[in-house]
């Protein structure tokens, strides 16, 4: 009986000697893996981070290529300096793509990235007229190009703006990783003295009943509190790998110390990278800063096949060997090691975006020293130092780039400064040497007619006649040319000008042409105001009524309407001037080439003019930050529109 009730009192003691400890570890276990997992979805918010910086880079440097190549090219002309633009504008949309993907999650950087896609397809735009101008031998307008490259700055700020977010986000969740890896560690050291706590006081009370069984359960706790915090610990000396490699310019003396933490990690005698340059088939050898077991030669050029055969590298496969000396054949690297007394080899790949650019490699002087945990150690940090690379890689780049950009800015900007020397030279001469013969023939043909019409009969009146008007038409004309020039290389100050001055002047100014063709001209008043140069904007509106009265059908009297209204346009107010009349219109073909220098769709003798009109109006409205246009159809007049930006206040 009492050997009974010995039995029933040892097998509840043992079942709560089981039970006890089996309870405290699975709670120990479970918070263990709640802790875990939060450090691993931190660290890996922060590798998302870090994938949205590298694709953010690699816009920009699409960005810088298409404006090198189209800058180039439009200043130039030479197709050779095209190509960048060329390679890079099928590539920018899958580009933005791309990283709106990446940023779907975060909605300001998704509204930042829109945003700087509207800026990059107006940009575009500009860029591809630009081009097209530049091939048909046009040369762009100094405003339009100071627009498109406003707009650069606005998108190199833009996408500035958004690095920087991103590198933020990733120094806050790399503080996230930094203070999971802490509260893992903390919460594993509370619950490994909780449960030695209560597993003391409980082999206390029962140590001469299962002295045997308790001891044994606190054994087990005590190896898994080893094994938890050697796992954090883990963690976190990977975490500071990953930070100190994702730097902001990581160099040389980085990965290094990356490399020799990675090795002591790892436990082996050795940690180094191989970068492969597959075009000319050498590689280059980073290596931990301590070399317990042999010295791998830096700034060497080595052979990529003394490594591996490039077959074998391409699998992009990672590469365990657990003993070398049982190798048959063995490239070179591996008969160094195997000298210093190496047998245990593992090569994990680096690759960017499916491109091998080289290898992390680990050798130990033990055999099979590599097992899965390192493997996936070297796996991760193999992934950090790609990236890394890369990143660094595409920063030497750019900042070769921009060097080079800066360079033939300086060097454009040079020539065009030479270029308008040679332009006000040759202004000044127009204005003075040609315009000397000028006068003397009108003069000479004046007074001849003056003096000796009486002498001459019909046929030598009229003759005389067309000398005298078609000096004055030439007079005309280079007037006109140097208006247009001067308009290109002029500096004008905008300030807020009232439309109803400007236009009532300027009908003053033509009021004997409008009396001569009998016009009537109404003014829809009040005018609105605008940012302009008074003085350009008033030549602007004297050659649109000129136009208006002048292009009329002999037998009908001009008739012309002046009106303004407001509208928005991308959150900005502008104005447009309207210019109506009942002329003979312009065909809806016809309508952009009368913009141009010497465009004219109809005879001197029947409507006089030099066809330079009108590019005055259009140089003068873009030079102001405006712009033009006409609604037309033939025998129903025409609609001639000015918009220029509303005066505030």
């Amino acid at each position: 009986m009492l050997l009974q009730i010995a039995r029933v009192i040892f097998q509840r003691q043992l079942t709560r000697a089981i039970v006890l400890p089996s309870v405290l570890l699975l709670s120990f276990s479970g918070v263990s893996w709640w802790q875990v997992n939060r450090l691993i979805s931190a660290m890996q918010w922060v590798d998302h981070t870090d994938q949205v910086i590298s694709q953010a880079y690699r816009t920009q440097k699409l960005l810088l290529d298409i404006q090198t190549g189209s800058r180039g090219y439009i200043l130039t002309g030479e197709l050779d300096i095209l190509a960048p633009y060329i390679e890079s504008s099928p590539a920018i949309d899958a580009a933005f793509e791309k990283l709106k993907n990446l940023v779907a999650d975060n909605p300001s950087q998704t509204q930042r990235l829109k945003e700087l896609i509207s800026l990059y397809q107006q940009w575009d735009r500009m860029i591809a007229l630009a081009v097209e101008r530049r091939r048909r031998g046009e040369v762009e307008p100094l405003p339009v190009f100071k627009v498109r490259e406003q707009q650069m700055v606005s998108m190199r700020q833009h996408i500035t703006a958004f690095i920087a977010v991103e590198e933020q986000l990733r120094n806050e969740r790399s503080d996230t990783v930094r203070q999971t890896t802490q509260q893992v560690s903390a919460t594993s050291l509370i619950l490994t003295l909780v449960i030695g706590f209560i597993l003391a006081s409980f082999i206390q009370r029962q140590i001469f009943q299962v002295s045997k069984t308790y001891e044994h359960a606190l054994r087990t706790a005590l190896e898994q509190s080893e094994i938890s915090q050697r796992s954090a610990q883990r963690l976190a000396d990977l975490h500071e790998i990953d930070r100190a490699i994702l730097s902001a310019a990581p160099d040389i003396q980085i990965i290094r110390e990356a490399l020799e933490r990675l090795r002591k990690i790892a436990g082996c005698q050795q940690a180094f990278v191989v970068l492969f340059d597959f075009e000319n088939g050498t590689a280059q050898v980073i290596r931990a800063n301590n070399d317990d077991v042999f010295q791998l030669d830096e700034g060497i050029t080595l052979r990529i096949e003394d490594f591996a055969a490039i077959a074998v590298l391409q699998q992009r496969q990672l590469r365990l060997i657990p003993d070398i000396a049982v190798l048959e054949q063995r490239p070179i690297i591996l008969e160094r090691l195997l000298a210093a007394g190496v047998h245990s080899y593992i090569a994990v790949p680096m690759r960017v975006q499916e491109n091998l650019i080289g290898e992390l490699s680990l050798a130990s002087i033990g055999v099979d020293a590599f097992n899965q945990e390192n493997q996936q150690m070297a796996r991760e940090v193999a992934e950090q130092l790609a990236i890394a690379i890369q990143q660094s890689q595409l920063r030497q780049e750019l900042q070769k780039y921009a060097e080079k950009l800066e360079q033939r800015v300086a060097q454009r900007t040079i020539e065009l400064q030479e270029a308008n020397q040679n332009l006000e030279a040759f202004n000044y001469s127009v204005s003075h040497d040609l315009r000397a013969p000028l006068r003397t023939m009108q003069g000479f043909a004046q007074a001849l007619l003056e003096d000796y019409g009486n002498q001459l009969d019909t046929f030598g009146q009229s003759y005389l006649r067309y000398i005298a008007d078609g000096a004055m038409q030439m007079d005309t004309l280079i007037t006109d040319l140097l208006a247009y020039s001067r308009l290109s290389r002029s500096e004008i100050q905008m300030q807020p000008t009232d439309l109803n001055v400007v236009v009532h002047q300027a009908i003053k100014q033509i009021e004997p042409q409008i009396q001569e063709r009998q016009a009537q001209v109404t003014v829809d008043t009040p005018l609105l105001s605008v940012m302009a140069h008074p003085a350009t904007l008033g030549q602007v509106i004297i050659n649109l009524l000129n136009n208006a009265i002048k292009f009329v059908k002999p037998d009908v009297s001009p008739v012309v309407k002046i009106y303004s209204q407001e509208y928005l346009q991308e959150g900005k107010s502008w104005v447009k001037l309207w210019v109506i009349d009942n002329g003979i219109g312009i065909a809806p073909e016809h309508q952009e080439r009368i913009f141009r220098v010497f465009e004219r769709l109809h005879g001197v003798e029947i409507y006089p003019g030099t066809g330079i009109g009108l590019a005055i109006v259009r140089k003068a409205l873009e030079k102001m930050g405006g712009s033009c246009g006409v609604e037309s159809q033939l025998g129903k007049g025409s609609r001639f529109w000015i918009a220029l930006p509303k005066a505030v206040g």
